[in-house]
């Protein structure tokens, strides 16, 4: 009998200690999670029921979301006073489709959900009272966000992304997707959204994977100085190089003839940058250094989710053509705009890549500072003196070819990139920082299908560093280059979405809309492979650059 009882009391033990593991694990370890569900409906209720708190840009006082109290008073609405200017960072918050962006992501901190951090919220809380949300300042300038989301509305394509930082403390001061959407209309408008073939739902910066083609030559460049190689060392170029089943052709089959390291960046000779990539770095150094940069990083602590950029296939299985194609980023290279912008921070830091931060401050209703971020160091990509070389070498490859990038009175450090994209079209880029010897910006432009790297990616990098410059007090107070000429009897407004350019084809986005199935897209790609990342073409034979028959040499190759 006593052994009866010891094993009953040992079973209701367990039981009891098993509950409480249960509690503890939803109360506290997953409480935040759950908080930021966005299929969590008790946090769909409570946004109506209590008012979240604010969104702001980072003057303080722009309002980019707020809740507003419906005429009958007993409930609270979202609104997004900026459109879609924001839309790529706010998200939206549906109680219909859930949430996305900041909203879900700061949840914890709009919806006052958090642990009370004043008397007051502590009173309400034990009272049960309402919570009003905490408001939430970013560090986003409205000026460069309105310039950067214009300028890439008047694109020739009217799709892209910009992310602007500054490289001395990570904070992000533009980070834009479009084409965009209104938040403010998302119930009525979602199921268009997701089936529109321009993906305005997917944010391009943080999430689009594209090749880097050209900007990914200052990691080749940065793992071939780590090699020994030098900028004045020479290498003869006479328009190909040939690897095993592979040959590499520069861009308009152009023959350079004799080039410095420096020259090469330059005028970013394919043959020489797939040379030094095959015979100076491998493909082990080459990934290695591409991960120093950031390659395969989440960026967990950062406020919105980032597609890692990444190598397919990876290094392990590259042979010859693989790295060629690689060390002038393209073929096995995904990368996104997001990581591009923190791959020239880098630079322009002096190897030293700085935690990315869109938060600034977290304030209570009454004003108290809840949280207040500091910069933190992210990553080590480089030491300073390769960095400081680097730097040189981007700097040169402004003032003796991308002239168009440069700024009177300012030195200007960047990387055009002109990639190959599915469908043979080309993708526009552009990375940059400046004041190159003391930098204040960094900047990655990507126009999608916008040709090559200097004529729409290049002129906008530039606007932005004008304007950040400007604000500054680094340039007189001057009017800034004009933008680019806007399709005809089109306007933009404040808080507006200007129309798309006519004539344009759907987007060739590189990967599948994640809002609807295959079978819904119009016009659809063959079936993906389910065991190939997302970014890269189907059926692609290994060594064979995009829609590029096998074994056929290309006569044209991506390179500025």
């Amino acid at each position: 009998m006593n052994a009866q009882l010891r094993r009953t009391f040992y079973l209701f033990v367990a039981g009891f200690v098993a509950l409480v593991g249960v509690l503890a694990y939803w109360q506290v370890y997953a409480r935040e999670s759950l908080a930021t569900d966005p299929a969590n409906r008790l946090q769909s209720r409570r946004v109506q029921e209590v008012p979240r708190g604010l969104i702001l840009a980072g003057d303080g006082e722009t309002e980019i979301a707020r809740s507003e109290q419906d005429g009958g008073g007993g409930t609270y609405s979202r609104v997004y006073p900026e459109g879609p200017l924001y839309a790529g960072v706010t998200g939206y918050w549906s109680t219909k489709y859930g949430a996305s962006g900041l909203e879900i992501s700061q949840n914890n901190n709009l919806s006052g959900a958090g642990e009370p951090e004043t008397l007051d919220e502590l009173i309400n809380q034990f009272s049960g009272g309402p919570q009003a949300g905490n408001d939430v300042e970013l560090t986003l300038d409205p000026e460069l966000q309105r310039l950067a989301y214009d300028g890439l509305a008047s694109s020739s394509t009217g799709r892209g992304a910009v992310v602007a930082l500054n490289p001395k403390n990570g904070e992000i001061l533009s980070l834009v997707s479009y084409p965009s959407f209104d938040p403010n209309d998302i119930d009525e408008n979602f199921e268009e959204l997701a089936q529109d073939p321009n993906f305005p739902l997917v944010n391009r910066a943080t999430q689009g994977l594209y090749p880097p083609g050209s900007t990914f030559k200052v990691i080749t460049a940065a793992a071939a100085l780590k090699a020994g190689v030098k900028t004045s060392d020479k290498f003869k170029d006479n328009g190909t190089y040939e690897t095993p089943g592979y040959t590499v052709y520069n861009y308009r089959a152009k023959e350079y003839g004799q080039q410095t390291f420096e020259q090469a960046l330059a005028n970013s000779v394919n043959t020489i940058f797939a040379r030094i990539g095959n015979e100076k770095v491998g493909a082990e150094a080459l990934a290695q250094k591409a991960e120093d940069f950031g390659f395969y990083d989440p960026y967990e602590d950062f406020a919105l989710p980032i597609a890692p950029s990444f190598f397919n296939p990876p290094p392990e299985q590259w042979d010859q053509g693989n790295i060629a194609q690689s060390s002038f980023g393209q073929q096995t290279v995904s990368s996104t705009v997001f990581e591009m912008a923190n791959v020239a921070g880098a630079i322009a830091n002096g190897g030293t890549m700085m935690q990315p931060r869109l938060v600034r401050e977290v304030r209570s209703p009454d004003g108290a500072i809840i949280d207040k971020p500091t910069s933190s160091v992210h990553s080590r990509a480089l030491d300073e003196e390769t960095a400081g070389t680097l730097t040189d070498m981007m700097e040169a490859a402004v003032t003796q070819v991308e002239k168009g990038a440069e700024i009177p009175g300012v030195k200007v450090a960047g990387k055009t990139g002109t990639a190959e994209a599915p469908g043979g079209e080309l993708h526009s880029w552009f990375i940059s920082f400046a004041p190159a010897d003391d930098p204040e910006i960094a900047v990655a432009v990507m126009i999608e299908n916008g040709q090559e790297g200097y004529k729409q990616a290049l002129p906008l990098a530039r606007r932005l560093m004008e304007a950040h410059l400007r604000k500054e007090g680094e340039l007189p107070n001057e009017a800034p280059s004009p933008p680019p000429a806007q399709p005809q009897g089109e306007t933009t407004q404040p808080g507006a979405q200007p129309a798309r350019p006519q004539n344009e084809g759907p987007s060739q986005f590189p990967f599948q809309n994640p809002f609807r199935s295959p079978d819904q897209a119009p016009g659809k790609a063959p079936a993906q492979n389910p065991n190939q990342p997302p970014g890269q073409p189907p059926n692609q034979p290994p060594g064979q650059p995009p829609n590029q028959p096998q074994g056929q040499p290309p006569n044209q190759r991506p390179g500025g």
